[in-house]
């Protein structure tokens, strides 16, 4: 069970930092059922926007959900909208108007940078959220998908993930990209099939003590993961189980070239769409990646 202390961000001068510009994509009362929706609160209630989101941000906690929650509204699919103007260099751009909104580190390219923008963003709403939050003596941190707050001089640790990546964390996805595709959202699909993958061989190097850099290069992760549970080929393997290996190796590079010139959080005007057929095998197929890797790093464990 979720901490009691995520009940503060039911304050309305919390929620306009997650539903209102400059820095995070504004959201219309019909974003607001969709959110609703998504998230186990279909009819919102509310006079105005920001009693809505107290009320999606009420049912969410309810239902333990609330990190999920957050998750959902600072990733880079998301936060599309802002992301594309900043990097477009618009003169709409709010975030060049921001004080002391310094941005180190953009490479150049496209698909990395939106992850840094993104981030940059998630930081400086947490500021502000933790200017308000000081006043309960308290603090929202994060760290990748988990959330906590905490006493305002507790120091920060690393965050455990409050949801394991297991059979059911799976089934929630593929349910996810399931409405996605009913909605016609087929760049939603591919970006969750490529973040599963990404989520699932980070959470694979954490069980085997594993360091890397997290710089979303889906390639060097999984050659560490191929590393870390013996999975490269050798002399004694069966030369159809070497050849499917290499195959599924191929699969998983795939999956991360269409996330990246394909994705929802990544603004190219380049990409090729996809169709339903295309997506919906995407998502399968990277569920059953996710599963096989999974079930591969449970056998390693239990040697």
């Amino acid at each position: 069970m979720e901490s009691e202390n995520f009940k503060l961000l039911e304050n309305t001068d919390i929620t306009t930092f997650l539903i209102d510009r400059p820095w995070i994509t504004y959201r219309t009362n019909a974003d607001l059922d969709a959110l609703g929706s998504r998230f186990g609160s279909p009819n919102p209630e509310g006079s105005n926007r920001l009693r809505r989101m107290s009320s999606i941000i009420s049912a969410t906690h309810a239902n333990d959900r609330t990190a999920s929650l957050l998750s959902f509204l600072f990733s880079p699919a998301q936060l599309r909208p802002v992301i594309n103007e900043y990097l477009s260099g618009s003169q709409f751009s709010q975030l060049k108007e921001i004080d002391n909104f310094i941005l180190e580190g953009l490479t150049g390219d496209e698909s990395k940078d939106i992850l840094i923008v993104a981030d940059a963003i998630k930081q400086r709403v947490i500021r502000e959220i933790n200017a308000i939050l000081l006043y309960s003596n308290l603090k929202l941190v994060s760290s990748g998908n988990s959330w906590e707050i905490i006493a305002a001089d507790e120091n920060v640790k690393v965050l455990v993930p409050i949801k394991r990546i297991n059979s059911g964390y799976i089934s929630e996805l593929l349910a996810q990209g399931q409405d996605d595709l009913q909605d016609n959202d087929f760049d939603s699909v591919v970006t969750k099939a490529r973040t599963l993958i990404e989520e699932v061989f980070l959470q694979i190097l954490s069980d085997n003590d594993v360091e890397c850099k997290r710089n979303g290069d889906i390639g060097q992760y999984r050659n560490l993961v191929v590393k870390a549970l013996g999975m490269r080929p050798s002399r004694e393997w069966n030369p159809r189980i070497t050849k499917m290996i290499s195959h599924l190796n191929g699969i998983t590079d795939l999956i991360a070239e269409m996330r990246n010139k394909d994705g929802d959080a990544h603004a190219s005007n380049e990409r090729v769409k996809i169709q339903a057929a295309e997506a919906e095998l995407l998502l399968n197929t990277s569920v059953s990646l996710a599963t096989y890797y999974l079930r591969v790093n449970d056998r390693h464990v239990q040697r």
